[in-house]
């Protein structure tokens, strides 16, 4: 059986070797750029999504109380970091933010001036709180509880736990 010499072939099987190998680094590129397009729409979405959670429990809320001026229609949550180093993804801080908002629910409906007398309660219940979000510890703390007529917001810190 005869040996055909690959000499004649070297260029030939050089250029198919480059061309394979520029295939499989394009592919690699065009992945990368669309896994990183789809972590960002996922992200978005997950925003949305927890942007019209809120907005239909607020409408919820205010169709409940919609006559009753002196009844508490809203709950704001806002996560503020408690160090500049310390940053939150801002995924997890509306994951922090929704659960405390719906800890909170239980103020939406109430007279403005219970919830007013009561402020060191719904402290309490919020403060050195731990939140278990994506096999990360957070632990909560309150910096502000303010009642503006049927509105209450409160401004929370969150940092990681370390263990």
């Amino acid at each position: 059986m005869r040996v055909p010499p690959f000499a004649r072939y070297q260029r030939l099987l050089a250029n198919f070797a480059l061309m394979v190998s520029g295939a499989i680094i394009g592919s690699a590129v065009y992945m990368s750029i669309h896994q990183h397009t789809y972590t960002q729409l996922y992200v978005e979405m997950h925003k949305y999504l927890q942007e019209n959670r809120d907005l239909r429990a607020d409408i919820d809320s205010l169709n409940k109380t919609k006559n009753k001026q002196s009844l508490i229609n809203v709950v704001n949550v806002h996560l503020v970091p408690k160090n500049q180093d310390e940053l939150i993804s801002e995924d997890i801080q509306k994951e922090i933010e929704s659960d405390i908002k719906s800890e909170l629910k239980l103020v939406i409906g109430q007279k403005a001036t219970y919830v007013k007398d009561a402020q060191p309660l719904y402290e309490k219940l919020i403060t050195q709180k731990t939140y278990v979000l994506h096999d990360k510890k957070y632990i909560v703390e309150v910096k502000s509880i303010v009642l503006i007529q049927t509105e209450l917001t409160v401004w929370i810190t969150a940092q990681e736990k370390r263990t």
